[in-house]
């Protein structure tokens, strides 16, 4: 809060009025010597209220920095955590599959199994229930029977092994689909957690946002100027170009603003030194006409004069007291605003280090595999600029780098395009998501949380390309490597 400004020329007035309210009478300079005393601790009471409320400016700044500090770092680790249930839930997939495919597999081979123990174990039970004597009767030789006899007695071991081999098989397929129930379980309460993540994530943006909310609305100009560039621009180069120019032009204006307002100030200082300057003169020919009107009357007012200066004195110094605490108070809050705004420019816009000394440490921007390179032909056959990686329905993309948004927004042929400014003339494409949640303009950290994949595509895939002078480069060299076998 800041204090209310007292004109120059209102202070001379007083001074004047003090002055010459000395003169009247006697008894009335006691009065006025207890009044000037009063509004001397006045003024010191405004002074530390003022100091006071500047401190506590300071604090909730300080506050709401740090707040914001602190969202940031939860979003990203919230991101992150997002990212690892997605890979963890791909691979408990993939384990199902796998589980599902032994089961149908140890179910035809026990089918088999069983459908031969069921023609033996017939053929031996119609022959335990025919007696002796029939077998006697039998129109064969004893050898004949004698050897029929030696085969029924060696089957009975390989029968009762295939009995026991039967039952193990039986035991595997048990404990298989007591394995598939565990897996199906583990999948139901690594989903439920990613839920939980996605909506964490959610909440921190929207915490975010409603923090950010003035510098979003900072930021709607430069969008629609850079959403009407991409509209007029007849391909990605026109559209790089186009973007640099407009880069360029931020910076003149911000350049010129800064320079208009340290003009403002120059200005505003000098006109407050010409106007303590006229007040001071203006003191000085009040007193020395004040000294001339009291000559005369010298040894009869010598003691209320005395009394009078002193009380003058306590007032001007009280004034005095009040214009450099507003001064150092005005200053001060310019130098906090000045410092906010550097605050803001800095944080947290890309680090001193060269963007090349950044390959080999980005970043996968999401969890999936590759499936397309840089240089080889897709689909339809045209060469590829960039690589893609499959992706879960849904999936979480972050920043691969510390950077500013240069573009957020459709582009045609490209859907949903997200670029990322970096230093050395770098920038990073990313297409193919559902959401962008980044603001043009927007300084992003590495990791941080930047859009979400598509739930309606049957096999969504994010675009990468990594451009220096507008020319494509392979980003795989620059990214660091994946620790999951998912990624090709």
């Amino acid at each position: 809060m800041r204090r209310r400004f007292v004109p120059p020329a209102k202070l001379a007035l007083l001074a004047l009025a003090v002055c010459l309210a000395a003169t009247p009478a006697w008894a009335q300079n006691q009065p006025d010597a207890a009044a000037a005393d009063r509004r001397l601790r006045e003024l010191e009471d405004q002074i530390k209220r003022s100091q006071a409320e500047h401190a506590e400016i300071k604090r909730k700044a300080r506050a709401i920095s740090d707040e914001l500090s602190h969202i940031r770092a939860d979003m990203i680790a919230a991101a992150r955590a997002a990212q690892d249930s997605e890979e963890l839930l791909s691979e408990l997939e993939r384990q199902l599959e796998e589980l599902k495919t032994l089961e149908g597999d140890r179910a035809s081979a026990l089918q088999r199994r069983s459908s031969q123990m069921t023609g033996v174990l017939t053929a031996l039970e119609r022959l335990a229930w025919r007696p002796t004597e029939a077998l006697m009767a039998q129109p064969q030789t004893p050898a004949e029977t004698v050897r029929s006899a030696i085969l029924l007695r060696s089957a009975v071991p390989q029968i009762e092994r295939s009995v026991h081999d039967l039952k193990d098989e039986i035991d595997i397929m048990s404990k298989l689909r007591d394995d598939i129930t565990n897996q199906r379980q583990r999948i139901g309460n690594t989903a439920v957690r990613l839920d939980g993540e996605h909506k964490r994530l959610k909440d921190l943006w929207d915490r975010k946002s409603t923090l950010q909310y003035a510098a979003i609305a900072e930021t709607e100009a430069s969008e629609q100027r850079v959403r009407q560039l991409a509209g007029e621009a007849q391909d990605l180069r026109e559209l790089m170009q186009r973007l640099e120019q407009e880069r360029q032009r931020r910076l003149l204006e911000a350049a010129t603003k800064a320079a208009a307002e340290k003009a403002a100030r120059e200005a505003e200082i000098a006109a407050k030194k010409a106007a303590h300057d006229a007040e001071m003169a203006a003191q000085k020919a009040a007193r020395e006409a004040e000294i001339a009107a009291r000559r005369a009357e010298k040894e009869r007012q010598e003691r209320e004069m005395a009394e009078a200066r002193a009380a003058r004195e306590a007032e001007l110094k009280a004034q005095a007291q009040a214009r450099e605490a507003e001064i150092a108070a005005q200053k001060a809050a310019r130098a906090h605003e000045s410092a906010a705004r550097e605050a803001a420019d800095a944080k947290p816009m890309t680090s001193d280090k060269p963007f090349s000394a950044a390959q080999g440490k980005m970043i996968y921007p999401a969890k999936g595999r590759v499936v397309e390179r840089f240089g080889q032909p897709n689909e339809v056959g045209v060469i590829t600029k960039g690589i893609s990686i499959a992706t879960r329905k849904g999936a979480q993309i972050i920043a691969p780098y510390e950077g500013q948004v240069a573009f957020a927004g459709p582009f045609r042929g490209y859907g949903l395009l997200l670029i990322i400014e970096h230093s050395e003339g770098y920038h990073t494409l990313l297409a193919g998501m559902a959401r962008i949640d980044a603001n043009v303009g927007q300084k992003l950290t590495t990791g941080e949380p930047v859009g979400i994949m598509g739930d309606d595509d049957a096999k969504p895939a994010l675009y990468i390309e990594l451009r220096r002078q507008g020319q494509p480069v392979n980003p795989l060299p620059w990214l660091t490597a994946q620790k999951s076998k998912g990624h090709g």
